[in-house]
């Protein structure tokens, strides 16, 4: 069977749901596929074999009530009418749950206490970074998202001095720590503001205050700590398996842009769009960035995680298939790349330019008004995070159609699942 992946939005307010396929090859070449829709399962068949999707744990679906079938290449999609038997189901995945509770994210604390001593590794080669650290204070850092001098409405401190990192003291952000520059002075490369592993030349992150601190990526650390004469084993610094990385941005991009006021019924909360635009600056410290409108936030699927195993069927070659339930955040989302030229254009890589002579004019306009806009958030990440989100966007939106995949102005839809 030709059928790689299924993927259902399940709309229990609007008893419907919305069915996309996508196969390993064009539908143009297929010879014979019939869509059969029952009350607990749908059937999708071939000449010689069946693929059977059970759906009675979670809706019935209502036959003879399939519309809007779209077949583009390799990706099918149609939407069918539903009504929910599992109660428990439903109240588990938020449909009939009253909660008005706002969700907060919570940055990850590193696995880092006062009074220890400590090392800074480079993840890739193992190389020491930094000169012992006492760790006399461990502190959240802020996270940048808005102007630090907007916290008082006069005069407050310099926080080019107050934020300054002390030679024991080790803060911590999303995904990243600061250090003061003085620890890392001997045992890293500076170019240009930005900081590499001086064996392995590792991008690590960049300087802050005048060069003063040091902004490193968690990702490309590990810690050693040490105790008495010995060294422990190195370790992650931050340790959050519960949550991805994507998630876990995903999640804090959610919760800084929030409608906070306990006064906003969660119906709006819910439908509360949250626009966002990602920094990355890479290696060749050359900056990219991601625009993402969040969509939807919470919205339940059943999905597939693995391809479908060809050749697996029983012996009336129908394979038998279960879902599994997930949430998802459902975006739209552009990659826009910042040169350095003269004119400081902005040019979309080049296995996505669509090769209109204007694209380059109308993206450099459209992120200056992103930039400009103080009602979208903006965050800096990882190199490795932003690529892991593009990438991640990128596969699940080969999910859908290129009819609803993509909008009039070149943005495209996709999804980020998570279980919780």
């Amino acid at each position: 069977m030709s059928l790689r992946f299924i993927c259902v939005e399940v709309r229990h307010n609007l008893r419907c749901a919305n069915v996309f396929l996508q196969f390993d090859h064009s539908l143009t070449e297929t010879e014979f596929l019939k869509i059969v829709v029952e009350n607990d399962a749908l059937t999708f068949r071939e000449y010689s074999t069946a693929t059977c999707v059970s759906l009675s744990k979670y809706f019935t679906a209502e036959a003879r009530t399939i519309s809007n079938l779209t077949v583009e290449e390799c990706n099918a999609s149609f939407r069918l009418t539903i009504t929910t038997d599992n109660d428990e189901f439903v109240a588990e995945n938020g449909a009939k749950r009253v909660d008005n509770k706002r969700r907060v994210y919570v940055t990850p604390k590193p696995d880092v206490v006062e009074g220890c001593q400590l090392l800074v590794l480079c993840k890739n080669c193992k190389c020491e970074l930094s000169t012992t650290l006492e760790c006399q204070r461990v502190r959240e850092f802020p996270s940048g998202s808005i102007d630090m001098n907007e916290f008082f409405c006069h005069h407050g401190p310099k926080f080019d001095e107050v934020l300054i990192p002390q030679l024991t003291d080790f803060f911590y952000g999303f995904q990243f720590v600061v250090l003061n520059v003085e620890l890392m002075q001997q045992r890293v490369k500076f170019k240009d503001g930005h900081v590499y592993c001086r064996r392995c030349l590792q991008y690590l992150g960049e300087t802050m205050f005048s060069d003063k601190a040091v902004k490193i990526w968690n990702d490309t650390l590990l810690s050693k700590r040490i105790l008495g004469e010995n060294e422990a084993d190195a370790i992650k610094i931050f340790n959050d398996a519960e949550m991805t990385p994507t998630c876990q941005l995903l999640h804090k991009i959610i919760d800084d842009t929030q409608v906070a006021d306990a006064g906003v019924d969660l119906l709006l909360q819910k439908m509360h769009f949250s626009k966002v635009l990602l920094e990355a600056t890479f290696p060749n410290r050359q900056r990219k960035y991601l625009l993402l409108q969040v969509l939807e936030k919470e919205l339940q699927v059943l999905r597939n995680t693995k391809p479908l195993a060809h050749g697996s069927h029983n012996n009336n070659n129908v394979l038998h298939v279960e879902l599994e339930p997930f949430k998802c955040f459902k975006l739209l989302y552009k990659l826009l790349d910042e040169t350095e030229d003269e004119g400081g254009g902005v040019n979309k890589s080049e296995d996505r330019d669509s090769g209109d002579a204007s694209s380059g004019t109308n993206d450099s306009l459209l992120l200056q008004s992103w930039k400009q806009d103080i009602s979208i958030h903006t965050l800096k990440v990882s190199p490795t995070i932003f690529s892991t989100l593009l990438d991640e966007l990128d596969d699940n939106a080969l999910l859908l159609p290129e009819l609803y995949r993509y909008t009039h102005d070149h943005f495209q839809l996709s999804y980020v699942f998570y279980k919780k």
